[in-house]
């Protein structure tokens, strides 16, 4: 009896050490902050691993597309390149079935690559296997992006970590814009971008194919256009089929976009007869708005636009065709007396109604085909002044801001501001948030981050360009803030989701996924998961994580920064200009344009070319500075004094590497503001304690190195200077 008594102690004992490591186990699970991105509609942990060797196989079930078999094949060889595991085979069919699988694949039907496709799925990770359900492959698709970014490791090898997922997207239009005509984007950076958007799950490419510049794709019902109006490359019939198979292999609508009437330069280049006013044209290098018009009041026009818009529809099969419709001056038409005349006896009283009257007839064009059409805000917008469009919105008439005779079925793509947005809600329009997501602008990833289609979640409405439509924006904001929510259920659901748009005035492929990614992975968040999902650190935190797996679909948004460093400089040593560019952004919004010195055919090879918007190493002494300020402890007083000695060495290596180089003029401006600032806060260190106070005088002096910092060089700003300028408690300045 006492040697049951023992062992029933040793039993209850060691029953009590296995109950404590698995209380252990499971809070470090919990723990453990997900690298998710997008996050997912609902999650929750477990404390399983599922263990990862060269038997790892997949099976699939049900009745999917082929496409499903290709992306799962693609993701053991992705799983594969990224654990170093020699899976027996990356090769997955539908003839499979292996005998011990363990990761099982339900696809209910067959997706359909269209708008409102179904892209829920469920995934349950436990030790045995895992489960990945889908009602359609598309589904599937997404949860396989999903899985893959649940790879985890230890001591003991790579695992997936255990947890239920029911994911499904909060938006149903969740794209990206690529402007072909300004800078043209080969295949190879369309393809690589296809793959980084399917990681994170964004499912419409906005391709945007002709302006001033250039018409970028092959015609063969009008060759001169690709002949003569290229003005460079283009994408061959064959090719642009090609990229709507890749895309749609990986769940991805192709949007096309033919701007009219306006920016059309190209196409009246290449035949200028089809112009509002005679006049010699040739491709714009330069980037802007420009005057050239199609003439909206003769037949050949419509005859030749219905040709090629027909051409054009037959080679993207999605549903849905962008018309353009912005930034039309409307002053070729003024110049022009027969249309003047026509406008007259239609009774239409300005261009604006002018343009409608040419939009309708070109929507039943692509009617013809089976097309919906997108038009930009222009397209809806009533031309009308401020205080009246105010007194409007603060009436609540909102029919009053809007074209009247505008088809319903139109969608509203807003891009100036919120007011298009809510007014085409408030008359039953369907439409797409891009004002906020202008990557090209250089905001902050934060900005975009909390920018929500849905205007009562929207509370950093700012002006982001010259461009920006502002009647009365500030008070849509101001209601905001007082918690009014400006749309009833019913209207929010005719808000479609949003695009990033990437005009490529100032993006080459060689730059261009630096500026794209990793910040539109955050875009792609606030368009798929819960509105609750707003921790801005936090985000931050995954979107380092997710930078490197973009690297691995073939981003170039790291690598490439080295090598234009390497050239730039001559040398390899480049450590101390990468350390500065970290501190460096390139100029907001459109200040760039500002000389109106740049061109399509410009060196875009420059340190502002490497720099980026709101990078890391900028973040990292903000936080660092905001940590000091907050509770100025020995070590962190510490690490500033070394943060600040080092800015003083990039200042003198950065000054050596200049001193034969004229390239490298711009950082050694930016170095040796980095280093006066430098020396400066070591000098007077009482700044980092509370209460103390710089005297009179050396709050002038500081104040004037600030301001030297704060001066944009070579089309780039130092970010520390507004960081000090904005962080420092005002009795320090």
């Amino acid at each position: 009896m006492r040697n049951l008594d023992g062992d029933l102690r040793k039993y209850s004992l060691l029953t009590a050490i296995c109950i404590a490591l698995l209380m252990i186990i499971c809070a470090e699970t919990a723990a453990q902050p997900a690298g998710l991105m997008p996050l997912p509609h609902q999650m929750a942990w477990n404390s399983e691993r599922h263990r990862l060797d060269n038997r790892f196989a997949i099976s699939i079930t049900g009745a999917p597309d082929t496409r499903l078999y290709a992306e799962a094949s693609r993701f053991l060889q992705r799983l594969a390149e990224r654990t170093g595991i020699f899976f027996k085979t990356w090769n997955v069919t539908a003839a499979d079935r292996p005998k011990s699988p363990r990761l099982y694949i339900q696809a209910d039907q067959q997706g359909k690559v269209q708008h409102g496709m179904d892209e829920s799925y469920t995934l349950e990770i436990k030790s045995q296997d895992v489960h990945l359900r889908a009602a359609s492959d598309i589904g599937a698709i997404r949860g396989l992006e999903t899985l893959l970014q649940l790879l985890a490791s230890d001591a003991s090898g790579y695992y997936l970590r255990g947890c239920r997922i029911a994911d499904s997207p909060r938006f149903p239009w969740r794209g990206l814009l690529i402007a072909q005509p300004y800078h043209f984007m080969p295949m190879d950076v369309l393809k690589r971008t296809l793959d980084a958007m399917a990681l994170v799950k964004m499912n419409v490419l906005h391709f945007y194919i002709s302006d001033d510049q250039g018409y970028t794709i092959e015609s063969k019902a009008y060759p001169r256009l690709h002949q003569l109006a290229a003005g460079g490359p283009y994408l061959t019939q064959e090719q642009v089929r090609e990229l709507v198979s890749y895309a749609a292999q990986r769940g991805i609508r192709v949007v096309p976009e033919i701007d009219l009437p306006g920016h059309c330069t190209a196409i009246l280049t290449a035949y200028p007869h089809l112009a509002s006013v005679k006049r010699d044209y040739v491709l714009q290098d330069h980037w802007g708005v420009f005057d050239p018009t199609m003439d909206p009041t003769r037949e050949e026009v419509y005859q030749f636009l219905d040709t090629l818009l027909t051409e054009v529809a037959s080679l993207f099969p999605d549903e849905y065709f962008h018309i353009g419709g912005d930034e039309n001056t409307g002053r070729d038409w003024k110049r022009n007396d027969s249309i003047q005349r026509f406008m007259q006896a239609y009774g239409l009283r300005s261009t604006v109604a002018l343009q409608n009257h040419f939009n309708r007839r070109v929507q039943a064009m692509l009617a013809t085909s089976g097309k919906k059409t997108i038009g930009w805000d222009e397209v809806l917008m009533q031309e009308i002044d401020d205080s009246t469009a105010k007194a409007r919105f603060e009436a609540g008439d909102f029919t009053a801001l809007v074209l009247t005779d505008v088809p319903k079925d139109m969608v509203i793509q807003s891009w100036r501001g919120m007011e298009a947005l809510l007014s085409s809600a408030k008359n039953g329009y369907r439409s797409i948030l891009s004002k906020g997501y202008y990557i090209d602008l250089m905001q902050s990833t934060a900005y975009h981050y909390l920018n929500d289609p849905i205007p009562f979640r929207n509370n950093v409405i700012i002006p982001d360009s010259e461009a920006n439509f502002n009647r009365f924006e500030s008070e849509i904001l101001r209601k905001v803030k007082a918690g009014e929510k400006l749309l009833g259920p019913a209207e929010e659901t005719l808000i479609l989701g949003g695009e990033a748009t990437m005009w490529t005035e100032h993006v080459t492929p060689e730059t261009f996924d630096a500026r794209v990614w990793p910040r539109t992975a955050a875009i792609a968040e606030r368009l798929w998961s819960p509105a609750e999902v707003r921790d801005v650190a936090d985000m931050y935190r995954r979107l380092d994580l997710l930078s490197i797996q973009l690297e691995a679909v073939g981003s170039t948004h790291l690598k490439n920064a080295g090598m234009m460093l390497r050239r730039l400089s001559g040398t390899s040593n480049i450590g101390s200009l990468q350390e500065l560019v970290g501190y460096l952004e390139p100029l907001k919004g459109y200040r760039r344009n500002a000389a109106d010195n740049f061109t399509k055919y410009a060196p875009y090879t420059q340190l502002v070319d490497v720099a980026v918007a709101d990078p890391g190493t900028l973040r990292n002494f903000n936080a660092q500075l905001d940590s000091l300020l907050a509770a100025p402890t020995p070590a962190r007083k510490a690490a500033m004094r070394s943060t600040l000695q080092r800015w003083q060495i990039l200042g003198t290596d950065v000054t050596r590497m200049a001193a034969s180089n004229p390239s490298l003029t711009t950082a050694q401006g930016h170095a040796s503001a980095l280093s006066s600032l430098a020396s400066f806060l070591l000098t007077h260190t009482g700044w980092m304690d509370p209460g103390k106070r710089l005297s009179l005088p050396e709050q002038t002096a500081f104040q004037k190195l600030l301001q030297e910092a704060e001066r944009p060089k070579g089309y780039c700003t130092l970010g520390v200077a507004e960081s000090l300028s904005r962080h420092l408690p005002a009795g320090h300045r």
